[in-house]
């Protein structure tokens, strides 16, 4: 028996007994090492996330060891190191067949329509597990998940070096951003925040200029950084109507604006006139693609992305209901928590 952090209904954990789960053809068990608290997981926790359906064992942002595997799963082998893509697709409808999986009419995600990894042990097909480098630490590998995510959507926004571009926020995803708009060779890039531990990170990751501001406040600063121009590319990582309305008066005409970060308010007030008279592009990104994750490993792997300074702190499965806890108080003080499952 094993002992699993389920999520009865909002704010309300409960340590649970459950058999260790067996494999079948063509899935694997994995060993869950870490598992990082994301914000959709803190929505989910505090019963915002619309649509959840409780009990729930949540976890998706997770690392392990494969401990066994069923027939077909012959890709892996049991000790390999893993990280999971969470996106769960049923893989026949129109965009599954088109090789869009994460677009899935019928999609989930892991640790919310199927249990996650907020327990000892995990089962899923062996497909959704990609291999890890075996001296990579396996906490510091959860944030690779949010990387693939951050590297879909840039391939969706296009950006080409010598662009312009602007992050406006500058947590997990933000600072990735800024750090993948880096390497593909923009310049300037500056980076958004009104936090500034998080700035001095985004200097870190090799921004350009940063801008202590909020994003409504940080419009002209851009407009002056850019020589009145305006950036080619705007990404929000900090979400909300304000954030969008800002972004549309940063870009130059022609720029592009990427809808990262999730948001479900209204945007009110606004006029479609600036799209037209602008030709504003605005892209969409949802989650991450199963083409982004091998090379957003070789990204950490290679010292590119260093991803060492994003765990703000670590708990132990018993404790799950501690670690949410703290993250609800102080959502602005954390990059990401990680949760541990018992050796």
């Amino acid at each position: 028996m094993t002992r699993t952090a389920l999520l009865r209904a909002p704010r309300k954990f409960e340590l649970v007994e459950r058999d260790k789960p067996r494999p079948g053809p063509g899935e694997a068990v994995v060993r869950t090492v870490a598992t990082a608290v994301c914000h959709t997981d803190l929505s989910i926790y505090t019963g915002a996330h619309p649509g959840v359906r409780y009990p729930v064992v949540m976890g998706h942002e997770s690392t392990g060891i494969v401990d066994s595997l069923g027939e077909g799963a012959s890709a892996l082998e049991p000790g390999a190191h893993v990280i999971v893509n969470p996106i769960i697709a049923c893989r026949q409808c129109d965009p599954c067949r088109r090789g869009d999986t994460h677009l899935c009419r019928d999609a989930g995600l892991f640790g919310r329509e199927v249990d996650g990894s907020l327990s000892p042990y995990i089962k899923l097909p062996a497909h959704y597990l990609h291999r890890l480098p075996a001296g990579m630490p396996l906490e510091q590998a959860t944030l690779i998940e949010t990387l693939a995510t951050v590297r879909h959507a840039q391939r969706r926004v296009a950006q080409t070096s010598g662009e312009s571009v602007v992050v406006l926020g500058q947590g997990t995803g933000g600072l990735l951003h800024t750090r993948l708009a880096v390497l593909a060779g923009a310049n300037p890039v500056i980076a958004v925040s009104r936090t500034r531990w998080k700035l001095e990170m985004a200097e870190r990751m090799g921004a350009h200029h940063v801008v202590a501001a909020s994003v409504e406040d940080a419009v002209g600063e851009v407009r002056r950084l850019t020589r009145g121009a305006g950036a080619d590319v705007v990404i929000d990582a900090a979400g909300g109507p304000k954030a969008f309305k800002a972004a549309i008066g940063m870009l130059r005409p022609g720029g592009r604006f990427c809808a990262y970060s999730i948001s479900h308010e209204p945007v009110e007030g606004f006029s479609t006139f600036p799209l037209y008279f602008g030709e504003i592009s605005l892209v969409g990104s949802r989650a991450l693609a199963e083409e982004d994750m091998a090379p957003s490993i070789e990204l950490v792997a290679s010292g590119k992305v260093d991803v060492s300074g994003f765990i703000s702190a670590r708990y132990p499965l018993r404790d799950a209901a501690a670690a949410f806890e703290e993250y609800e108080r102080n959502p602005s003080r954390i990059l990401r928590i990680v949760i541990g499952s018992p050796s």
